[in-house]
């Protein structure tokens, strides 16, 4: 994965995911259409602290086949190539404190072949500050040549 296609993709995730930042302070109605409309390219996802799926972009169904609907509610290890390795880093993302960093994982799709991704995560918190949850954005890493 290139540098510059890094950047530019960290950029671009994260414009995404400060506008659902602002969306959320909006109202959950301006929340859920963010999440509906996605830019090309990108989805968003949050988990709850028993990582498993509490929303779940449309941009699901381009980048990995699935339906929001048919995500709602699984466990996001059962989608990850490395299950463990993802279970362990949820767990330490949801821990209080964590730094939350860029980071590539490879997800199953729905018709069973693999996809390289890049995430960016953020932490979701109630009014007393505590880590209620993790929404992260995403979008496909470039494929080797």
């Amino acid at each position: 994965m290139t540098t510059a296609f890094t950047d530019k993709k960290v950029i671009e995730l994260t414009r995404f995911l400060d506008a659902l930042d602002r969306a959320g302070q909006l109202s959950p109605r301006a929340l859920d259409q963010a999440f509906e409309a996605p830019p090309a390219g990108l989805s968003a996802h949050e988990i709850s602290p028993d990582k498993r799926f509490t929303r779940v972009s449309s941009g699901h169904r381009a980048l990995l086949g699935y339906s929001p609907a048919d995500l709602m509610g699984k466990q996001v290890s059962e989608y990850v190539v490395l299950k463990e390795t993802a279970e362990r880093a949820m767990s330490r993302k949801l821990s209080p404190g964590a730094v939350l960093l860029p980071y590539t994982r490879t997800f199953r799709k729905a018709d069973g072949s693999e996809i390289s991704l890049l995430f960016i995560d953020r932490h979701l918190k109630d009014s007393d500050g505590h880590v209620t949850g993790i929404r992260t954005a995403f979008a496909e890493t470039p494929k080797p040549a």
